[in-house]
């Protein structure tokens, strides 16, 4: 019994350091990233739990189609690039449109979405858990990192979209790269061998993706926010 109880209150615990990370992100946010409101944190966090749902629906309706059941190395590449690539970035990528966009700026919309990524992937090491993966520190090193960082590319292309700019027409291309990116991931992470490191470099990768997004579009923003330069005399 007592052992029972004591393995009880470990799986509580482990859950509550599952969401550890997006609090952490959260309150770092709230207080570093100007246009950060609490009620736009909790509306990302509830839009990135949202987006489980149809995520699940659509996985579990191409699941059993044959290129998903190939034991083949070009049938699990096809399936990490659809079923984790295309699937879940497409399916954040749409409810982060029900971001109020027009009500802040670029850096708290990318802020934003890295919230709703984090919290979906937080819920799913939650689901893992009581799958019985108890390795919580290394999924939230690897696969819940990714998650935020693809959302926030994902949320790139969801502002570009939002919002007349003129990369309007590459808006695309942050997300495609997510896709690419998360299933590259997932495609990599299958291995048990040395090939399995590839995962990491695509985090890193995917990192630097981000940073680049970030820094382009925020820097276009800054420009055209900031007020007129005196002119130097000639």
């Amino acid at each position: 019994m007592f052992l029972q109880y004591g393995i009880g209150m470990s799986v509580y615990v482990m859950m509550g350091l599952s969401f550890l990370p997006l609090l952490c992100i959260f309150v770092i946010f709230r207080f570093t990233v100007s246009g950060f409101k609490v009620r736009y944190g909790l509306l990302a966090i509830l839009l990135g739990l949202l987006s489980l749902v149809p995520i699940v629906i659509l996985q579990s309706f191409v699941r059993n189609l044959p290129v998903f059941t190939s034991n083949t190395l070009l049938a699990a590449l096809i399936t990490a690039l659809l079923f984790n690539g295309l699937i879940e970035e497409s399916m954040k990528m749409v409810v982060l449109f029900l971001l109020p966009a027009k009500k802040m700026n670029f850096s708290t919309f990318f802020t934003l979405s890295l919230v709703a990524g984090l919290a979906l992937g937080c819920f799913e090491t939650v689901i893992y858990l009581f799958s019985g993966y108890l390795d919580i520190e290394v999924r939230t090193a690897t696969a819940v990192v990714m998650h935020c960082l693809c959302t926030g590319l994902s949320g790139v292309s969801v502002w570009l979209w939002k919002n007349p700019a003129e990369q309007k027409k590459t808006a695309w291309a942050p997300w495609l790269w997510a896709v690419i990116l998360h299933g590259s991931y997932n495609f990599f992470a299958g291995f048990s061998g040395f090939y399995r490191w590839f995962s990491l470099a695509t985090i890193m990768l995917t990192a630097l993706e981000s940073r680049i997004w970030y820094k382009k579009i925020g820097g276009v923003e800054g420009e055209e926010n900031a007020p007129d330069s005196p002119q130097n005399p000639s």
